[in-house]
């Protein structure tokens, strides 16, 4: 395995990772794919600096550096409630996991199934039965990446997003 250091952020992580969140926004324009996040709109500084206080942010740190991070947070997505999804569950046992990404400087080492592992294990640890996701539709490499790592495409569906309106979406879940 990828040696990547995988834990919760604390508050003194948050410039760094407001500014790993800033380093992606701006390097989009160099990706075929990507999740089209606007910084300042989705993701902000205010929302990362609260999901860290509720302890909801994880990281992955290699070589001193936050390779990876994504935002786990408890109880479905309002914009998925409208979805049928597979995995029966209560409000409180589902996990939805936000702004999951790799830094551009570490792409393609391998780091995303040790993060992804390790949040599958902080659901887990938080009694969720499931972990619910959306991928951009047409993000090939995202969609791959996470049923490789035991994720089911579960339908294509259409979502509102404030900073970029009516998007397609693809949902994909891990049951746990």
């Amino acid at each position: 395995m990828t040696e990547l250091n995988c834990r919760l952020a604390t508050e003194a992580d948050l410039a760094a990772l407001c500014q790993f969140y800033q380093d992606i926004c701006a390097h989009q324009k160099d990706d075929q794919f990507g999740a089209d996040w606007h910084w300042g709109i989705y993701p902000r500084e205010k929302d990362i600096a609260e999901a860290i206080a509720q302890k909801r942010a994880v990281v992955g740190i290699k070589d001193g550096k936050i390779a990876s991070a994504g935002i786990l947070t408890v109880g479905n997505d309002p914009l998925y409630s409208k979805f049928a999804w597979p995995t029966p569950a209560e409000d409180n046992e589902i996990a939805v996991l936000h702004l999951y990404g790799v830094h551009p400087s570490f792409r393609r080492q391998g780091l995303s199934s040790v993060l992804l592992t390790f949040i599958r294990d902080q659901a887990k640890k938080l009694g969720c039965k499931s972990i619910r996701l959306d991928s951009m539709d047409g993000n090939v490499p995202a969609r791959r990446l996470y049923e490789k790592n035991g994720w089911r495409f579960v339908s294509q569906e259409t979502v509102y997003y404030d900073d970029i309106g009516d998007c397609k979406v693809d949902l994909l879940e891990l049951a746990l």
